[in-house]
């Protein structure tokens, strides 16, 4: 009960960042539906949390550094977090209590993807450099098997994070990881004039529910959070939290097309400053 008046309580505390004519979401981090994910499922899987409340996921792409969305590293003022503040929780299907198998980190160094647009969350990739490395091997912890791959339309897929069960704003928070089934959808269709309207670029990946769900659909505070096809690790989502609401399918950023990016993170010396502003605003 404590760590969901947590959670419930932080919601409040900072508006999110978010595409321009989105609405603004309550921001616990949630999920309709899903399943309980059983130990070792997603062992790259992350919950990266903030003091300025930007919950969101993300996934193990190196035994130091974890991807995640660019928009999850920014405060209400479109100024990068200082990555002191973030912390990332790895090993651990439940976000309390503290299970054993859980390896917590700080972040020493955060690499947004320098063609980041905060407005239109095109490029909505980040890397964060750990404080120190995870120990591997680990029964609960595993490097993401990133694709390299087209993932055809009707692949049927899981997306994994943490949250209620249902959509109303005073659920609690379920501190157990859930999956739900996703079902990659055509680009298109996602593209017409009644859902993204044109924003989906060749990079995203459309999946999830089209109409409306009360029972698999993500909610606010799952950015950043995988999509696994096949196991492999396919995108991360950025926008269409659409919390079971119609004509807003979740939209990934495809890893496959950052792959060369990410890699080239792991070697780089100085990330961008706290306060940092994207170029694009």
């Amino acid at each position: 009960m404590q760590w969901t008046v947590f959670v419930l309580c932080l919601a409040v505390a900072l508006p999110c960042i978010r595409a321009d004519n989105v609405e603004p979401e309550d921001r616990s981090p949630r999920l309709i539906g899903g399943t309980n994910a059983p130990w070792g499922q997603f062992p790259s899987a992350v919950s990266i949390n903030t003091t300025f409340n930007v919950h969101c996921g993300g996934a193990v792409v190196d035994r130091q550094h974890v991807l995640t969305a660019a928009q999850c590293v920014f405060n209400a003022n479109q100024r990068l977090i200082d990555p002191y503040w973030i912390t990332v929780r790895a090993g651990d299907i439940a976000l309390a209590p503290v299970g054993a198998r859980r390896q917590t980190r700080k972040v020493s160094h955060i690499f947004v993807h320098p063609q980041f647009n905060i407005r239109t969350l095109e490029n909505d990739v980040a890397v964060l450099r750990l404080d120190r490395p995870y120990d591997l091997p680990s029964n609960t912890i595993n490097l993401a098997n990133r694709t390299r791959r087209i993932v055809p339309n009707g692949a049927i897929c899981q997306f994994a994070g943490w949250g209620a069960t249902t959509a109303a704003l005073n659920a609690p928070v379920n501190v157990l990881q859930r999956f739900l089934p996703m079902t990659v959808n055509d680009r298109d269709m996602c593209n017409q004039a009644n859902m993204h309207a044109g924003r989906m670029l060749e990079s995203h990946l459309c999946a999830g529910n089209t109409g409306g769900s009360n029972n698999a659909a993500p909610c606010n505070g799952n950015a950043g959070t995988g999509l696994y096809c096949e196991r492999a690790l396919v995108g991360t989502l950025s926008f269409g939290l659409n919390c079971g609401a119609a004509n807003n399918p979740p939209v990934f950023t495809q890893v496959r097309f950052y792959n060369d990016w990410i890699e080239r993170q792991f070697n780089q010396t100085q990330g961008q400053p706290a306060g940092w502003t994207p170029a694009v605003l």
